[in-house]
């Protein structure tokens, strides 16, 4: 079950609204919604923001469906949501003043049956309660190769999902979320699953040897997977990354498989990790890259044997599943106010301004705008305080503009809010980041045996490691100093043009300053290296912003 909650998860965007690495300005924003692309998550309930990186964009497979009509029939099903709806409070909210569009329709297809429940559609999003009986389907994992609404014009409104097994009777229920809302009242759409997917945990033994230097290969040719890469780190504090980077035989497989490396001590149990993980990350050649952190000497004790963890499709239905509904969002719109603010985010800068607040009876958006496009907003946590109910919020891209993005904040159950509330907004850690040409570093005599050599850069000591590791130049950096938020990513100039390090190691403001670059077949033993951009931190720094309506 433990295998399940954790793939489950990777098809939902939490209560943290986890932010991801930022390679070319978020693949044009694909990365801000995790099941348009599930292959990218952070295995932990907590909010990072990621520095800027060069990177190349990763062309991701999608899934084509058969669509098959089916006539709609009513049901009238009764399910406790609190469970599932832990991380979307606003809807319970919503679901408490009975403010939900109650829906209660089914379709069956080849003996698998959808039923809506309910939806609930404001200014803000449009979310639909629903319940899965797979049929003879059966599994603990039950993925949706595609999912959404599609309008009367025929277009398709992407969204993500999350549901999970009911243990009384072997269904599943979940919710759909999606940023679209109807532009008016109501709306006539179709509600559309592409069949279903059954998948089940599956393990590789892999003989991997921590003592190694060079990067360890691995041909898995099992379930559509390819071949196995994995690279040792050491770091301070007797941390180890373990990177890995994976190929697929098949392609669609990259869609679900969600590969990671599993580790087991002498009993059989597993070995936790003493750091979030990142798994995903896309490589250059489309391999699918994770990094897992571990405390070195306890692993040297209790590591017995390595495996590769990953999901395979046991079963599927290709038929699509595909109900008609009208959404009516009149009710919802009793609840909902805006707020038309413009005021600078922090006094002592007009870089981020404040633009408006949208108040629903499921969540409160705050929009900041900024002239620079993809502007890294300048504080990593963000609070509303609604009349002393504090709110935890995420940072989203607009979908709209590049010159924008959103703090959301779900609504406490119960919490009442009305045009007059008072609200205000605490951001928090605050993070400055410096560009410009900076004196470069000098590395001589590389070879496979680590050298090191010390640097200034905005009056912070940095530390350099480096070292050739499978025919790359490998370019480790950090500092003492707390203060130091880390550079970014390094880069060489050759023949009067840049040539930037592929991170080796994903970094995030607030999550220490150690770096790593590689650079692909470097076969010269000097390298001149120059920090691209650099970041120190405040951690100390809030400021307050009043949100009151300016009309």
């Amino acid at each position: 079950m433990k295998h399940t909650e954790n793939l489950l998860s990777r098809h939902l965007k939490n209560d943290a609204d986890i932010r991801y690495p930022d390679f070319g300005a978020m693949w044009d924003q694909i990365g801000q919604d995790q099941e348009r692309c599930p292959e990218l998550h952070v295995l932990e309930n907590k909010a990072y923001v990621p520095q800027h990186f060069k990177w190349k964009k990763t062309a991701f497979i999608g899934t084509a469906a058969v669509i098959l009509m089916a006539t709609p029939v009513y049901a009238a099903v009764h399910y406790n949501w609190g469970d599932l709806l832990n991380h979307r409070s606003g809807i319970q909210n919503a679901m408490q003043k009975e403010l939900g569009q109650k829906l209660n329709q089914s379709v069956t297809v080849k003996g698998v049956t959808l039923t809506l429940d309910t939806a609930f559609s404001d200014d803000n999003r449009t979310v639909i309660l629903y319940t899965l009986d797979p049929g003879k389907y059966k599994g603990d994992t039950v993925r949706f190769p595609s999912i959404g609404l599609r309008d009367e014009s025929g277009k398709l409104i992407e969204g993500r999902y999350y549901h999970v097994p009911d243990q009384t009777d072997g269904k599943f229920k979940g919710y759909f979320e999606t940023e679209w809302t109807p532009s008016g009242k109501e709306a006539n759409v179709d509600f559309t699953v592409g069949g279903i997917q059954i998948l089940v945990p599956e393990e590789k033994e892999i003989t991997l040897d921590l003592s190694q230097q060079q990067s360890q290969v691995f041909n898995i040719n099992k379930d559509g997977l390819g071949k196995l890469v994995v690279s040792t780190f050491n770091e301070k504090g007797n941390k180890m990354m373990l990177s890995t980077s994976l190929t697929f035989d098949q392609a669609e497989v990259r869609d679900y498989a969600f590969p990671y490396l599993k580790i087991y001590d002498q009993k059989g149990q597993t070995l936790e990790g003493n750091a979030p993980s990142i798994n995903g990350k896309p490589g250059e050649h489309g391999e699918y890259i994770s990094e897992q952190y571990y405390n070195l000497e306890k692993l040297k004790q209790q590591a017995a044997s390595y495996v590769l963890a990953y999901s395979k499709e046991e079963s599927k239905m290709d038929q699509s599943l595909d109900i008609g509904i009208r959404l009516d969002k009149t009710e919802m719109l009793s609840g909902t106010s805006k707020r038309v603010l413009n005021i600078p985010l922090d006094q002592q800068s007009d870089e981020v301004i404040v633009k408006e607040a949208i108040i629903t009876p499921t969540q409160i958006r705050v929009t900041l705008a900024h002239d620079e496009p993809f502007l890294q907003l300048p504080y990593l946590r963000y609070t509303l305080d609604v009349n002393g109910a504090q709110l935890d919020g995420g940072v989203w891209l607009s979908e709209d503009s590049k010159h924008e993005a959103e703090l959301r904040f779900e609504v406490s159950a119960g919490l009442e809010i009305n045009p007059d509330t008072p609200m205000t907004l605490y951001a928090q850690h605050k993070v400055n980041y410096f560009e410009g040409e900076f004196e470069p570093v000098t590395l001589s005599a590389i070879s496979e045996k680590p050298q090191y050599l010390d640097s200034n850069l905005g009056g912070s000591i940095i530390h350099w490691t480096y070292y050739r590791k499978d025919g790359d130049l490998y370019v480790e950096r950090y500092s003492d100093d707390l203060r130091f938020g880390g550079i970014n990513q390094t880069y060489t100039i050759q023949k009067g043009k840049r040539s930037y390090g592929t991170p080796a190691k994903t970094q995030f403001a607030g999550d220490g300053n150690l770096g790593i670059d590689r650079y692909n077949d470097y076969t010269s033993d000097t390298a001149t290296i120059y920090p691209w951009m650099y970041s120190t931190e405040e951690p100390e720094r809030e400021v307050a912003v009043q949100l009151e309506n300016k009309n």
